[in-house]
């Protein structure tokens, strides 16, 4: 394969090689520590415009959302558990930072567990959206956001977008009190269709999705923007499924991935068993699969 001379995001090594090419741009891995990355990234200007389109939370599946609003009801499970992992480390509560709050569902948790809580979104429209909820200030960069420092930064499925994460995780760093911790989520590039079947792996959508994310990679890039304690937790298991069970069960995946399932406690729970069948098929037939589509991070700023 020909060597591309581009600077990882990561490590900033200059030579990455071919992954693979999705909607014209150029997806490479890095030669030193293996960060996959858009190669070039899209210019700023042309970042801002995109997240500024309304599509992009309602209507753009391919990039964005087929409708926001409709997957409250998937994130929430979500978003509790991932609060409970907060209070067990700070169980006195404390001030709280969504980092790409979207329509603040997030805060909406984090406050009825008595945090204090502030927000950032790039979009205009949806920041309008969360501070019509929750009635708090919701800034559109972190530039913008009022001077403080909090005891917990978290980011919801946004590093993967950040053409530098390094640099803003440094930044994030920054706003952090000593002590305080970034709890952050992303997609698994490690999973098993993103490394035995790439063209069907949903998370390769450029130009939302800049940085694709392995275990080692993501916790490299927590190092270098400063953070200690680092550990990453695997979730969200996809198994590979047998193929008539895999087109029997693909309009149950559709509807809880939108949020338009009905009859949503069943259809959660038939989802469930199935993938819990599919986990036991596959450790059979292929027992090396990573299996799990998310990393989940957490990461401590020294006392």
């Amino acid at each position: 394969m020909l060597s591309i001379r581009l600077a990882c995001p990561i490590c900033d090594h200059a030579e990455s090689e071919p992954v693979l090419t999705r909607r014209g741009f150029k997806l490479v891995r890095c030669r030193e520590c293996g960060a996959v990355f858009v190669s070039p990234m899209p210019p700023a200007e042309a970042l801002r415009a995109h997240y500024q389109n309304p599509d992009y939370f309602a209507g753009d599946e391919g990039q964005g959302y087929r409708n926001y609003a409709d997957m409250r009801k998937a994130l929430l499970p979500h978003f509790r558990r991932r609060m409970r992992t907060i209070n067990a480390y700070f169980p006195g509560r404390g001030i709280l930072l969504d980092y790409g709050c979207a329509a603040g569902y997030f805060l909406e948790v984090a406050r009825a567990e008595d945090w204090g809580i502030a927000g950032v979104e790039l979009s205009a429209s949806m920041a309008r959206q969360a501070e019509q909820a929750l009635g708090v200030p919701i800034a559109t960069s972190l530039a913008t956001l009022a001077e403080r420092n909090f005891d917990v930064i978290t980011l919801w499925e946004v590093i993967e977008h950040l053409p530098e994460p390094v640099a803003e995780l440094r930044r994030l760093y920054d706003r952090l009190r000593p002590g305080g911790m970034l709890m952050l989520s992303t997609p698994n590039t490690g999973h098993w269709q993103a490394v035995r079947d790439p063209d069907a792996w949903d998370s390769y959508r450029p130009p939302s999705h800049l940085m694709f994310f392995t275990g080692p990679t993501l916790a490299e890039a927590l190092r270098r923007a400063g953070f200690e304690r680092i550990s990453i937790q695997k979730v969200s298991p996809l198994p590979l499924l047998p193929a008539w069970l895999r087109n029997l069960s693909a309009p149950l995946q559709r509807g809880l991935a939108t949020g338009q399932s009905m009859a949503w406690p069943l259809a959660l729970w038939a989802w469930r068993a199935i993938r819990l069948a599919g986990w036991g098929w596959q450790r059979l037939a292929y027992p090396n699969d990573d299996i799990f589509t998310t990393l989940e991070a957490v990461a401590l700023r020294p006392a």
